[in-house]
């Protein structure tokens, strides 16, 4: 505390802040108004302005762009607001790939969950977002120096807080601006007024601070995925994942019992967001195996607040049984009781498809039973019979406040695509177990008793998404990544490769997660080669794929 009132009473005598004080007192000896509804150029100089109307007189004398008297949280950011403008690039910092972060020494409950920053480069080979041995995380506070972030050529005017977030930094508030804005609607498979990334993780995140740090370190994540110039970004993004971590053992270090609160569950699943936005092959499965720990050391689902419980169980059924598909030896069993846990409102996530990723899930684990033929003919036949008879009127959700008829028509295509797409992945996975089988099992007799045939479901699947072509920017389309993906695994001519590869390159672009871009290296190098299933080539490269 001692230390605190020097450091303080160090900076009220600092050149810079005499400088302030006699900056403001000069302004109350002049007389002049300052007001709070000012135009946006002098309010982000924290000058006074004289409200001339159309632009300021302030600005005109100094030769400055006045931009207007608009509120800058009054409409989503974007390249297309007037809050963008040109200006000369920030200065860098520099990322170092050679050397690693230093971080806090882990609690017992945590140990072996932490994972390494490292991503999958463009290229598809490992590239590590490290920052030097200089900058461990207690000191990095990448945006501190900076009132604006580099968007290439473009610059995006940092916000001044307002009262209520006044105890964040300006990165905080930047990209808590962002997601409330433009990433939640981008991060979720359904957009509504009750969007749970806006109405449950905001308001948690203004009283937590870890939680602020993790949703933080996926929006600047997600920012720079849709930025041309996203060094800045990034080096935030990797700060706030740091920080996140460290943050994540004191408070298991301080609950040893399992008391810990919510916001750290959320906190994890935000992590477990974070490494699927940045296109991770390897640290999302840590994360995602611990979100299933934690939330049994707190005694399940139903011990958890009800908007807690909601928006975890829709992200923990679609995500757990999605990464199923490619990754089946890595994906902890569920040891969740999920038999109370009913999803009743349209989920963000799952749509309409809540039953279909959970067949997928049961399609990937049939090599788990493959040495019990009785069993294994039993299960194929179950799932056989689940597709064959699934409807999405199986289940009658409630509908969230602000969807449209237009908006559940699109639900009800991905879900079919879905559908399609596990037909395609049930035939898919015969034809791998029969490689390194006994002769007894025989695909061709398990591809005739199957309801639909891989190349009728292949057909349907592509029929379905040349309709919808091209894909906007509508975020129920975002959850055709898998789809898209067993597509292009099956897919033989040139014309269906192309509408494949634009399909994914639009949900790259509109939506900026970075595990479409994965999906497109997978599909580029399985056409490169002759004969190797898509799983094998998995193995090959050792990636943990994440479709959802």
């Amino acid at each position: 505390m001692a230390g605190n009132t020097q450091s303080l009473q160090t900076g009220l005598h600092s050149p810079q802040t005499q400088s302030l004080i006699v900056s403001k007192r000069r302004c109350r000896r002049e007389g002049g108004k300052w007001t709070r509804s000012g135009c946006l150029t002098c309010k982000r100089r924290r000058k006074r302005c004289d409200e001339a109307k159309p632009g300021c007189r302030s600005c005109a004398r100094l030769g400055l762009q006045c931009e207007g008297y608009g509120s800058i949280w009054a409409e989503p950011l974007n390249p297309s607001t007037h809050f963008f403008s040109q200006a000369k690039p920030a200065k860098r910092r520099r990322l170092s790939t050679s050397s690693s972060v230093s971080t806090s020494p882990s609690s017992s409950s945590w140990q072996h969950y932490i994972p390494t920053t490292t991503t999958p480069s463009d290229s598809g080979a490992s590239d590590a977002y490290l920052l030097s041995a200089d900058d461990t995380p207690d000191k990095i506070d990448p945006m501190l120096e900076y009132s604006s972030v580099e968007t290439s050529s473009l610059v995006i005017l940092a916000p001044t807080p307002c009262r209520i977030l006044s105890h964040l930094s300006q990165s905080e508030t930047h990209y808590l601006q962002y997601h409330m804005e433009l990433g939640s609607k981008l991060l979720a498979n359904l957009e509504s007024a009750d969007n749970p990334l806006r109405c449950l993780i905001i308001p948690r995140a203004l009283s937590s601070s870890l939680l602020m740090k993790a949703l933080c370190a996926v929006s600047a994540a997600h920012y720079a995925n849709r930025t041309a110039a996203h060094s800045e970004a990034q080096t935030a993004a990797t700060a706030y994942y740091i920080n996140t971590l460290s943050g994540l053992q004191s408070v298991f270090s301080k609950h040893p019992g399992g008391k810990f609160p919510d916001e750290a569950i959320l906190a994890v699943a935000l992590l477990c967001k974070y490494e699927i936005v940045r296109g991770s092959v390897k640290q999302w499965v840590a994360h995602l195996n611990a979100l299933q720990r934690l939330v049994i050391v707190r005694g399940g689902f139903s011990a958890l607040s009800q908007d807690t419980r909601e928006f975890l169980a829709g992200f923990y059924i679609y995500a757990h049984n999605v990464a199923k598909i490619c990754n089946r030896k890595q994906i902890t069993s569920s040891m969740l009781d999920m038999e109370d846990i009913r999803i009743t409102k349209l989920d963000i996530y799952i749509g309409y498809a809540e039953d279909l990723v959970k067949i997928c899930a049961r399609i990937a684990d049939l090599p788990s039973i493959s040495y019990d033929p009785i069993a294994l003919d039993l299960e194929i036949h179950t799932i056989d019979l689940l597709l064959r008879d699934w409807t999405h009127q199986d289940v009658a959700y409630i509908i969230p406040e602000g969807i449209t008829e237009m908006n559940l028509n699109r639900l009800r295509m991905v879900a079919n695509c879905f559908r399609d797409a596990a037909y395609i992945y049930l035939h898919s996975m015969l034809e791998k177990m029969s490689k390194g089988m006994k002769a007894t099992f025989a695909t061709a007799a398990w591809s005739a008793v199957i309801s639909m045939s891989r190349s009728d479901a292949l057909q349907k699947l592509l029929d379905r998404i040349r309709t919808a072509s091209p894909l906007d920017a509508h975020c129920e389309y975002s959850a055709l990544t898998f789809p898209l993906l067993i597509a292009g695994c099956e897919i033989r001519t040139r014309e269906d490769k192309e509408l494949v590869m634009t399909c994914l390159t639009n949900l790259e672009v509109n939506f900026g997660i970075g595990n479409v871009k994965r999906a497109k290296e997978l599909l580029r190098a399985l056409w490169m080669t002759e004969g190797v299933h898509w799983l094998d080539l998995l193995e090959q490269l050792q990636w943990d794929l994440m479709l959802a």
